[in-house]
């Protein structure tokens, strides 16, 4: 059973993860600028160059969220499915117990489907 933790609670969101990632490739870009004892067309092509891997590093790292909510809905599934088998044997109180916690996790999943849309 694979264990998902809520990212926010380590403080850290993805939108936060990107926008640092870029924060860290402009830092960068600056730096370079600053120091660097070269032509401007030289220090261009480097600027390009570390912009490329920065958005690079955000597109990985919106790949890695999209595979990881695929994960979770794939999860979610499977429990459902076996949930409502079980669900069919309780007392009408429990079911709802059940249906209750099932409403969660799907907005949960919402949730995050709504925070990747924001990335876009």
């Amino acid at each position: 059973m694979m264990n998902y933790e809520n990212d926010s609670d380590n403080g850290i969101g993805y939108s936060a993860l990107g926008i640092a990632l870029v924060a860290g490739a402009v830092a960068g870009a600056v730096t370079a600028l600053l120091f660097a004892p070269q032509t401007g067309d030289r220090t261009r092509e480097q600027l390009r160059h570390q912009a490329n891997r920065a958005w690079d590093r955000v597109v990985a790292s919106r790949e890695r969220m999209n595979e990881r909510v695929e994960e979770l809905l794939d999860t979610i599934a499977i429990y459902s499915e076996e949930l409502v088998q079980k669900g069919k044997e309780l007392s009408d109180r429990e079911r709802q117990r059940l249906n209750d916690g099932i409403g969660l996790a799907r907005g949960e999943l919402d949730r995050l489907r709504r925070r990747l849309s924001r990335l876009d």
